[in-house]
């Protein structure tokens, strides 16, 4: 389905999918596509009259927020909406003779789909179909990415590692993680436990046609580990250090490893390249919540 899109625009769809969670959605809405949109492509971000925070509060005014909360570790559908507005990008693209489908692409599709929530926000925010497609019209569109790539964990992994610098910061005796019972060493403790299954994961299906796991770790590991009786800076140190060989491990990849089957539990396969990307996306969630002051 993705063969034509951007590294960047794909980026975005999987960017969607994680804020659709966040939103405790069961699919992924037009608003989530255009928030996972922002996060990718700056220079339509930097362009808006809004910013992203009050773009978000006012999705949350137009679409509350769930009481359930999604697991990031689970895949979401497309909703009807959206399947309708990435036909639309597709269309947009072939229309105007571009090569691959782009961010200004996924834009383009959201507003053909007038009433849906993304259209309704992006003519709250000035942006006009007509007027846009005129500027895509000129763009000069790069050509598809490969099928599948490391480079969005790459880039976010980065990114979690100069967060993990901030930790150090922040008080351990701060309020509990958010929807949660642990407590901030006790996150920090999950963090250390999912980077080292991944890691352990990541090599065995290197090495082998497919990779069977037997669960993800567990909440009920923290106090069983005390890691509450480990000082905070230790803790820092070492998801640091277990999230720098994950990096490193994921970089030397090959490419044609990144579709090895690997099941976990009693889900159903996913190719490691979802496997990856699952990863990245519940990390941000607990480190995001970390981070949170009170």
């Amino acid at each position: 389905m993705f063969e034509r899109y951007t590294e960047k625009a794909r980026r975005a769809v999987f960017f969607a999918r994680f804020e659709a969670s966040k939103f405790g959605s069961p699919y992924i809405e037009t608003e989530h596509l255009l928030l996972g949109l922002l996060r990718e492509d700056h220079s339509f971000r930097d362009g808006l009259p809004a910013s992203v925070e009050r773009i978000r509060k006012r999705i949350e005014e137009l679409v509350p927020r769930s009481i359930e909360r999604r697991e990031t570790s689970v895949d979401l559908p497309l909703s009807n909406v959206s399947k309708r507005a990435l036909a639309c990008a597709a269309e947009e693209s072939t229309a105007l003779q571009h090569s691959s489908i782009d961010c200004c692409h996924l834009v383009l599709g959201m507003l053909r789909i007038e009433k849906s929530t993304a259209a309704v926000l992006l003519g709250e925010l000035g942006i006009a179909y007509a007027s846009y497609r005129e500027v895509v019209a000129r763009l000069q569109i790069p050509p598809p990415g490969p099928k599948v790539s490391v480079a969005p964990l790459i880039g976010t992994t980065l990114d979690l590692r100069r967060t993990l610098s901030l930790l150090g910061l922040i008080q351990e005796n701060g309020p509990p993680l958010e929807r949660t019972e642990w407590t901030r060493k006790e996150a920090l403790g999950h963090l250390i436990d999912w980077a080292a299954a991944h890691q352990q994961w990541f090599a065995r299906a290197l090495t082998g046609p497919e990779l069977t796991a037997g669960g993800y770790p567990e909440g009920s590991w923290l106090s069983a580990q005390h890691f509450n009786d480990l000082p905070w800076r230790d803790l820092v140190v070492l998801c640091d250090l277990l999230n720098r060989v994950v990096l490193h491990v994921v970089a030397h990849i090959p490419e044609e490893k990144l579709s090895t089957p690997c099941r976990v539990g009693i889900a159903e396969p996913i190719p490691l390249q979802e496997l990856i990307s699952r990863y990245v996306a519940h990390y941000e969630d607990i480190m995001g919540r970390l981070l949170k002051r009170g």
